[in-house]
């Protein structure tokens, strides 16, 4: 039964309500003085209040992804990287991610612990990434979604973006074999988490930053992490930029981007930036229909520029070259 599963919360509460009518219907049974009805008193007050906060704590772990085993929860799960190569049968993950790194664009694959979604990975260095004196620092990270197909736009070329911007380029694509997390095959991951369906903010922000922290010299800052998408995978990062904000600090949108299911973008960005103060990230988006209101101009920290007929190499380069040399924001 997963720790995180609708139906160990439903037992837990009903636990927890039986619990509450116990206690009223024995209290009046244990007045008196006494060691026994004194013990029994407190037992109940005891089991009403533990269960009662463990309803609350177990929901809140549901809710936010904290820990999504026993294993987790009680530090017994591995906490290393197990290394899954693309090509061998898949195998289920426990408590780890599996991922092989490979520079120059071979293939690999990701099965996220956290949101349970899998997707293909190809993973682009620059020249110089092993090279001295470059083996000692960090580097930004450019992620292309792709999950979606790329939808005709034309082909870039990822180890040019690699070498000219001195990024590392991860192309994130659709895992199709079978026995994967099943919710990811063939689709768009979505940008935020989806209720009752794909958590695609864990995906992002935890899963596959984890993953390529573990394998590879990047950097942990968020304005150095930026994403671009083509059709619906372009508002799945244009969503998550603006709505995490902590992990990526740009974002680009390429083709119709608005057009993907509402579900994709819960809570949606015009009802979110209602709530919330508006991010310090960075957006490019191509011209489209349905256009969000909050992000139709620059305001403030939030950064807009609309461009009509965007490309996926144009958006790939503006990530580039807003992202210096140095790994700074440009």
């Amino acid at each position: 039964m997963r720790i995180d599963g609708k139906v160990f919360l439903l037992l837990l509460g009903l636990a927890t309500l039986a619990l509450a009518v116990l206690t009223l219907w024995l209290w009046p049974r244990l007045a008196g003085r006494g060691v026994r009805p004194v013990a029994g008193r407190i037992g109940l007050l005891l089991g009403t209040q533990l269960s009662l906060a463990a309803t609350f704590l177990f929901t809140v772990n549901a809710v936010g992804g904290f820990y999504t085993s026993w294993g987790q929860l009680f530090g017994t799960a591995s906490s290393r990287y197990a290394l899954k190569d693309a090509g061998a049968p898949p195998v289920a993950a426990k408590d780890s991610l599996q991922v092989v790194p490979s520079p120059g664009g071979g293939q690999s694959r990701i099965t996220g612990v956290r949101s349970g979604l899998s997707a293909l990975l190809s993973i682009y260095t620059p020249a110089n990434y092993a090279a001295k004196p470059e083996a000692g620092r960090t580097f930004p990270v450019e992620v292309v979604d792709l999950t979606a197909g790329i939808g005709g736009q034309p082909q870039p070329d990822y180890q040019k973006l690699a070498d000219s911007y001195h990024v590392i380029v991860t192309v994130v694509g659709a895992d199709g074999s079978a026995g994967s997390a099943g919710n990811a095959n063939s689709a768009v991951i979505p940008g935020v988490n989806v209720p009752d369906g794909p958590q695609g903010e864990l995906f992002w922000s935890q899963d596959l930053r984890t993953a390529l922290s573990a394998h590879y010299r990047v950097s942990t800052q968020a304005a150095q992490w930026g994403i671009a998408g083509v059709d619906e995978a372009g508002g799945a990062a244009v969503n998550l930029a603006v709505q995490d904000s902590s992990h990526y600090g740009l974002a680009a949108a390429v083709g119709d981007w608005t057009s993907g299911p509402p579900q994709n973008s819960f809570p949606g960005i015009d009802k979110y930036l209602s709530g919330a103060p508006a991010p310090a990230v960075r957006v490019l988006y191509n011209v489209t229909p349905n256009v969000p209101s909050k992000i139709q101009s620059s305001d403030g920290p939030l950064q807009v520029a609309p461009k009509n007929r965007l490309d996926l190499p144009t958006a790939l380069g503006w990530l580039g070259t807003s992202i210096d040399a140095t790994g700074a924001p440009a």
